[in-house]
């Protein structure tokens, strides 16, 4: 519950600092004494969006503070509003997030507003709070129908994309299998280019090459005396004096190493020059296929290896195309096994639902007839839609009679606003017992009520009371009465400014409260009716 709350620079709130009672706290106060401001204030504590116009005019932020206890823990709350623009938030001393403080308060204090009776009349949000009733029968089972239609919908994509994708290949069939055919016809090989072209080089210098190399050749091996001739001679030489010394050894044991080394280079010499001999045809065919692979290099703007990757993705392409039906039928059997997981889990869900919906009814139908709804009749529609969403297959829409002989009807059409009030209260203290709020504060809660209807809801708050903390912000008195804990709110003006105090009323300060919220004014009458009334309410 929240113990004490603490807020300096927010909008006409200079400084409030304030315990709250664990029980029954009623704050009231004239319209535009600020008591919206004090609950928006409480709202950005506990992680609702920062509104950065709310720091006070001339400070440079705004801090509010909330001290309590959550399931026997003590809890300090401190959100940051910097006139800058930026928010800190603190938990415990800690920094964290605005995702995590919103987690933590999230089932701590419960805010109730206007904005939550208009969504309590959209179908939309129904199947949501029934259920959060009892969730504990439900999450598990909503969790994991959510991880099955996750499961279906990417299926489904999977095999769409597929269709998708097989009617444009199909329209791009003929032209990748001309591209193919192309590209098989040429049958590249990698760096074949780079061979062609230095063979292409090469005999179209083939005479001038052949005359090198066989002049090389006839010099070392054929003219007289030759150069090989000549080495052998001169190696002989050497050898036969190679006995009177080293350094003779080793030149004759070079003069032979060149010589085997000249030798093996005329054998070469030979072999070139007899393959050098090259006729037109081979070199036009040479000459025609570097044209054909330049031509194929130039439409692609691709290397070799390139070309043969894209060929080898075309066939791919093709194999992919011809394999359609196999792989449609594949990924429609991955897609109907996922919608059969689905459609038996939103079963599943749809049977907790109606027990979950059943219980709920009954509950409700006590509530209202405690909150002065006699004879009224509520029943929950729950019908079976076409398809499976993530929260399974089920319509659901909230039905109620509020006279006896109407028949049922949507709750959008039929209920009036003070009767909103109290449907949405009804709900808030069935499903704040399930989910075991501790705090529920109620803002606007007697809107289009009065008189015994007030009295109805005031008694309906401290009876929920009995279990939760309750904050509400009213200005009837039949409603007023009931606190346990009653504050006055007012907006003082001091130095040409406004600023915004709260004072906890003892006893007496209650009468006059309640007595003013009779009258508009302190007199006898309006204090010994306020008197009766708060006796009436113990």
């Amino acid at each position: 519950m929240l113990n004490r709350i603490i807020i300096d620079n927010f909008a006409t709130i200079e400084h409030l600092s304030f315990d709250l009672g664990d029980s029954l706290n009623i704050i009231t106060g004239e319209t535009g004494a600020g008591k919206s401001v004090l609950v928006q204030a409480i709202s950005t504590a506990l992680g609702d969006r920062a509104d950065i116009s709310m720091v006070r005019t001339g400070q440079s932020k705004a801090v509010i503070q909330i001290a309590g206890d959550k399931d026997g823990e003590d809890v300090i709350i401190t959100r940051e509003l910097l006139s800058s623009g930026k928010s800190i938030s603190k938990l415990n001393g800690e920094m964290v997030t605005l995702a995590q403080l919103r987690a933590f308060c999230a089932d701590w204090v419960d805010i109730h507003g206007q904005y939550d009776n208009q969504q309590i009349l959209n179908p939309d949000n129904h199947i949501l709070i029934t259920d959060s009733f009892h969730n504990e029968a439900i999450a598990g089972e909503l969790d994991t129908l959510k991880g099955l239609y996750d499961n279906y919908r990417d299926a489904k994509k999977n095999y769409n994309d597929l269709l998708a994708e097989e009617r444009n290949a199909k329209q791009q069939k003929d032209f990748l299998e001309y591209e193919f055919n192309y590209l098989s016809s040429l049958n590249l090989r990698s760096h074949e280019d780079e061979e062609l072209e230095d063979r292409l080089d090469l005999m179209k210098n083939s005479e001038r090459i052949y005359t090198a190399v066989n002049s090389s050749y006839e010099l070392l091996h054929e003219s007289d005396p030759s150069v090989l001739a000549a080495l052998n001679r001169c190696s002989g030489e050497i050898a036969s004096v190679s006995g009177y010394s080293d350094s003779l050894t080793q030149l004759s044991s070079q003069l032979q190493d060149i010589y085997y080394q000249l030798e093996d280079v005329s054998d070469r010499l030979r072999d070139v020059s007899s393959s050098l001999t090259f006729d037109d045809e081979e070199l036009d065919a040479v000459s025609e296929r570097l044209s054909a692979i330049e031509d194929a290099k130039r439409k692609y703007g691709k290397s070799i290896d390139e070309i043969i990757e894209y060929q080898n993705d075309i066939d791919e392409k093709l194999g992919l195309i011809q394999n359609f039906d196999y792989e449609k039928q594949k990924l429609a059997d991955a897609m109907n096994k996922a919608y059969s997981k689905l459609e038996a889990q939103a079963a599943h869900v749809s049977e907790l639902r109606h027990i979950i919906a059943e219980r709920l009814e009954s509950q409700m139908k006590t509530e209202l007839m405690n909150l002065d709804f006699a004879n009224s009749d509520f029943r929950i529609k729950i019908d079976r839609m076409d398809e499976i969403g993530p929260l399974g297959y089920d319509s659901l829409e909230f039905l109620i009679s509020t006279n006896p002989g109407e028949p049922l009807m949507p709750l959008a059409k039929i209920a009036s606003g003070g009767e909103i009030s109290r449907i949405m209260l009804a709900f808030k203290h069935i499903i704040g017992d399930c989910d075991n709020v501790e705090t529920m504060i109620f803002d606007e809660i007697d809107t289009g009520i009065s008189g015994r209807t007030a009295l109805t809801v005031g008694h309906k708050l401290k009876e929920i009371a009995s279990h939760h903390q309750i904050v509400c912000i009213t200005h009837l008195p039949q409603i007023a009465a009931y606190g346990s804990d009653n504050y006055l709110i007012r907006k003082m003006i001091a130095d040409g400014k406004s600023h915004t105090e709260i004072e906890h009323l003892d006893e007496d300060g209650k009468e006059k409260m309640v007595a003013t919220l009779f009258s508009g004014s302190v007199n006898e009458s309006a204090i010994e009716a306020a008197r009766e009334l708060i006796e009436r309410t113990k």
